[in-house]
């Protein structure tokens, strides 16, 4: 009896351990389709926010990296009616803090793409590494 009480009880710490686990993932991949949801709707100045490192950013770089985007954007709508969606189909966590997720992107021409997006967990959250 008594190692029935230990195996149930290392079992129900291994449940919690992969639930705790998934539950860390599930916030990267919110995080990934929200970054991916601004670049939809055309809001460059959101998906840069959600850069690790855009707080240090050079003004200059930001501003190049902001036109960037927003060309990305502008060729999309053009080549394929732009982003209508992304979905996160999975994600690995390859540390503590830093995660991949791969999205399924679609386009507004009914095309699909498969995308990795590295993230790292900072103080405020997932940010795009």
């Amino acid at each position: 009896m008594r190692k029935l009480i230990y195996l149930s009880f290392c079992v129900l710490m291994l449940q919690v351990l992969f639930v705790g686990c998934r539950r860390h993932d599930a916030n990267a991949s919110k995080a990934a389709e929200r970054y991916y949801g601004y670049l939809a709707k055309g809001d460059v100045d959101k998906y840069m926010r959600g850069m690790a490192d855009y707080d240090s950013l050079p003004e200059e770089y930001r501003e190049q990296l902001h036109n960037l985007f927003q060309q990305y954007i502008d060729h999309e709508k053009e080549a394929r009616k732009g982003i209508l969606s992304a979905q996160a189909l999975r994600d690995t966590l390859i540390s503590d803090d830093q995660a991949h997720v791969f999205l399924l992107v679609t386009y507004g021409d009914s095309t699909q793409e498969q995308v990795s997006l590295p993230l790292v967990l900072t103080d405020k959250g997932w940010r795009m590494r």
